[in-house]
């Protein structure tokens, strides 16, 4: 699932795209995860768990969503709940997301980071994982 789909469920702007599972927003202090394609361009079909967390402690509906994306280091709670877009969300009813990185943190395709491996980690692999 690419981040866009999954931020319109919870924003509720996608009807029926959590298959019938609860909308509802998660806490942020807890580590959630979806799947992605190793490679989303076809030469390995397999998928991986990407960790996200989400702060919606100032969200009403209708508010923005910022996400974060702090690159390339491990995500963790901080991202969502002390940093610039939680002061903006404070003040503009939005949505707080920070997504890590594939091959960073525990968010690993290939548990190795051999050169077969990192053939994966492109820049046209982690832009379609947002």
């Amino acid at each position: 699932m690419r981040v866009a789909t999954f931020l319109a469920c919870f924003a509720g702007a996608a009807v029926g795209c959590l298959d019938g599972r609860d909308a509802t927003i998660p806490a942020s202090a807890t580590p959630y995860w979806f799947p992605q394609p190793v490679d989303h361009f076809g030469s390995n079909n397999a998928t991986w768990q990407q960790q996200y967390f989400v702060n919606a402690t100032f969200y009403k509906p209708g508010g923005p969503i910022y996400v974060h994306t702090p690159g390339e280091q491990s995500l963790t709670t901080r991202f969502v709940d002390g940093t610039h877009p939680t002061d903006l969300a404070q003040t503009t009813n939005a949505l707080v997301v920070a997504i890590e990185h594939r091959f960073f943190g525990k968010s690993n395709p290939i548990p190795d980071l051999s050169g077969s491996s990192l053939q994966y980690l492109t820049i046209e692999n982690a832009l379609e994982d947002f």
